[in-house]
Formats: structure tokens, sequence, C-alpha cells
């Protein structure tokens, strides 16, 4: 009888202790969504440095903190304050986004959580709920953007999703894409001029990519920019082999950055498809490119494209910095871009970007580069740190393997830095494969793929250097 009662007791013990922590909780987001500041359109363009309210931090796309109460003294000294557990496994690629003292955070597999940045309390939790079916080759999510009262957030399922900044609760919702047709999306939106801009993933689907805005308060869509020309339109001649662009690639899966000043945005494409150069003749504009488009209307300026007719997976998804530096003794509006293929590339936006001109000069007078690799394109490369590789097409034997020679840095102990050299054999399969990116509407046609019994032989040759 007694064991009841204190159970009994205990019981009503701690259900008064929830009780209590929900009204804690309640009131702290009350007084949290009391004092949340709207984000607007002069915020954007001049953040305060004790807030980061986009993804780079900037439209310039710094990711850099104008603070200067941590520094290189005292930095040692720092501590753990709080820390939270998402309950999420998978990798976590979300920046932290802050607004007013409210943290928000994504997760793998379409969560969004609120925090109180000050101690790491739970504000409220968004959980999508992904259709039966779904599948993705990447199940993280790069963050979200913040407009007015609202937090824009595209979960996996080629969404966009407008939530109450103060509460979770859904706003609206707008479909971006149809994620049976290989869709998917993975990056932060971007916040223009009341436009929610976003872009797709999916490349290795063979899907066709594009940036499309949405209007921040309805979510009804404004424009939709294809990066891959449909015949008839600049570039399309890059396309060879008839209805390749249909597969082609060029996704859109990291966030553009934005010039307010010429109400530009650059964003950067991925990777062709099918991996393989030879199964889609031509330089195939615009994929591993930076493309300019207008802000208000989603026409496409300019390009510049770092690798035509890639094949080695050298996507060039992120956008280039915006940057001020001298050039023939004289300051550059430009951008600055690490390219994948090693090498760091100076931008010049062009005054006529329809004529197509571009230029390279390499940063030393003994490294020159032949006329045959200058390409059009609507952004002018003023200099670079040296020359290029030349373009290798795919060289693949029929039905065998591709991309050989490839360079995989890693990282295994702290000052060093290691190669691991992967050289590939290429057998031809008795069996003609199918290609995994079949014509629309018709049969499926041979590919190159490699597959078993005649996997390649790969043989791994590692090389550690000492960072000086």
């Amino acid at each position: 009888m007694q064991s009841k009662s204190i159970k009994s007791t205990y019981r009503g013990l701690l259900a008064g202790a929830c009780f209590a922590t929900l009204l804690v909780a309640g009131a702290a987001g009350s007084a949290f969504a009391a004092d949340y500041a709207p984000v607007t359109d002069a915020r954007l363009a001049n953040p305060e440095p004790e807030n980061w309210l986009m993804t780079r931090g900037n439209y310039k796309g710094w990711s850099y903190s104008a603070l200067d109460q941590i520094n290189a003294h005292n930095v040692k000294n720092l501590v753990p304050v709080w820390s939270v557990s998402t309950g999420v496994d998978s990798g976590h690629e979300s920046p932290p986004i802050v607004n007013n003292g409210v943290m928000f955070i994504t997760t793998p597999y379409s969560q969004v959580i609120a925090l109180n940045a000050a101690n790491g309390d739970l504000l409220w939790r968004y959980k999508r709920a992904l259709p039966e079916g779904f599948s993705a080759l990447h199940n993280t999510n790069r963050g979200v953007a913040l407009y007015g009262d609202k937090v824009y957030f595209a979960p996996l399922d080629a969404v966009l999703v407008a939530l109450d900044a103060k509460t979770g609760k859904i706003a609206w919702e707008a479909k971006i894409e149809d994620w049976k047709q290989g869709y998917y999306t993975t990056m932060a939106p971007l916040v223009v001029k009341g436009k929610v801009l976003v872009g797709v993933a999916g490349g290795e689907f063979g899907v066709r990519g594009f940036v499309q805005a949405f209007d921040a308060q309805t979510g009804k869509s404004v424009w939709k920019t294809y990066t891959i020309p449909a015949p008839g339109e600049p570039g399309s001649d890059t396309w060879k082999k008839a209805d390749t662009w249909k597969t082609g690639g060029a996704s859109t899966w990291m966030t553009g950055n934005y010039d307010p000043d010429t109400n530009t945005v650059y964003w950067g494409t991925g990777n062709a498809s099918p991996w393989f150069g030879d199964q889609r003749p031509g330089d195939n504009l615009y994929t591993s490119s930076t493309v300019a488009l207008d802000g208000d209307t989603g026409k496409i300026k300019g390009h510049f494209q770092y690798h035509q007719n890639e094949s080695w997976d050298w996507d060039e998804m992120n956008a280039p910095i915006l940057v001020d530096f001298q050039s023939n003794g004289a300051t550059t509006k430009g951008l600055l871009k690490p390219a994948r293929n090693g090498y760091l590339y100076w931008l010049k936006p062009t005054p006529t970007a329809a004529s197509h001109i571009c230029d390279r000069k390499p940063s030393c007078r003994r490294m020159s580069l032949p006329a045959s690799t200058r390409k059009p394109g609507g952004l002018k490369s003023i200099w670079r740190t040296s020359r290029p590789p030349a373009n290798r097409r795919s060289s693949a034997p029929a039905f065998g393997a591709a991309r050989t020679g490839r360079m995989r840095p890693t990282i295994p102990r702290p000052g060093w830095f290691t190669f691991h050299r992967t050289k590939t054999t290429a057998t031809r399969s008795k069996v003609k494969s199918k290609s995994a990116f079949p014509d629309s509407g018709g049969p499926a046609s041979p590919s190159r793929i490699c597959t078993s019994p005649s996997t390649p032989r790969r043989r791994s040759m590692v090389r550690s250097r000492r960072w000086t």
C-alpha cells in the first residue's frame, strides 16, 4: 500500500516537473517570439556583425565575421558553454543562422530546429515527412534563409517550405520539381528582393539543372532558369548529340551569391551527365560553370565555364566570392573562384556579356595558354595562379570504365597532406550494359558504364607531403 502511495507521489511530481518545464519552455518561446526582429532587404544588404542572417554571412559570400572580441590571442581560452544533440545521424552541414538571439539549424533528413542561442534551449522543431519510396544520394541539408518573419527551408523531396520564425508552423509550401524524376534539394535558399531562390541536386540521376525564384509572401513561382539551354537558345549548339541536353546535369545544389549594385546573382553549376564526355559531344554549356543571372527576371547575363565537356566530376557548384582586387594597377570589382581543378580564378564581369568574349591570362610569364583553350563566356578571366591542365576528354573503351588518374586528397593527420592516386585499368564487358540515362521516350542505349563482372582493377599509390 505504501509502495503504491510512493509510486503515485513520484508520478505526480514527475508530471508536475514536466508540466513546469513545458511552461518555462513556452514562456521562453513566447519571449523570443515577441522580440524576434523581422529580416528586411536592408538588413540582408548590410547585416549586423552580431547576427548571421544568411548561409555565408553576407551577399558577397565571404563567410567572414567582423566581430573582434575573439582573436588569435584569446581564442585558446574558449570553453564550451552548451551543447545540443539533434538526435539525427549522418553528416550535418548546416551553418547556424542567427537573428536577434534565435539560432536556426537544419539536420539531415529534413528537419529545422530553432534554439535559444544563449543557452541552447529548444524553441521549436519542424520535421518533414518524406514521401514513401523517396531516396537521395545525400540526405544532408545546408541551412535556411530568413526574410520578414519567416524561415525558408528546402527539404530533400524538392519542395520549398516557408515556416513562421516564431512558432515553426507552416505558412506555405511550394513544389520545386518532381522528385520521382531524380530531383532533390539539399541547399540553403537565397533571398533577393522579396524572392526566394533555390537550386536542385540530382546531376547523377540525369536531371536538367535550374535556378528558380519564388515570391517570399505567397510561394508562387516568379521565374525559372535552366542551366542547360534547350535547342535554339544561346549555347544549345554546345550539345552536339540530339537530346543529351534533356538529361545533361548542371545541377545547382549550392547557394549562390548576389551583387545588389548590379542586381546580379552568381550561381555555380555541377558536373555534366552522364559522367563520360564522349556520350555527350560538345562543350556542354552551362555545366561546370558560373552563370550570372538577372535578379528580377532570371535571364542569363553571362557565364564562365571552367571545364568544357567535363568528364572528371569537377563540378563548380560553389559560387565565386565578390571581391575588389588589383589588376593592371587599377581596382577591379570582380569575382574570386577556387575551382575543383586546383586553380584560383580572378573573374571580371564583362560590360557586354552577350558578346561571349573570354580571355585567360596566367600569373607567370613562362606559363602560356594556347589560343585553342580560349572558350566563349560572359565573364572575363583576368588571371589565375598558373596554367590549367589540358582539357582531357573521356578515353574509356566501349563498355569499360572511365575517369582514370584522378587525385583524391585526404588529411590523415595534422600537418600532413596525402594524395591517393588511383589508376583504373578498364576492360571490355562481354555483355553490353544499358545506359543509366536512357533517352526520354526511347529504348535504352549502349553505355560505357562498367558493370560486374568486368569491374575495373584499382591500384592505389599513396604519397604524403609535409605542409610548408
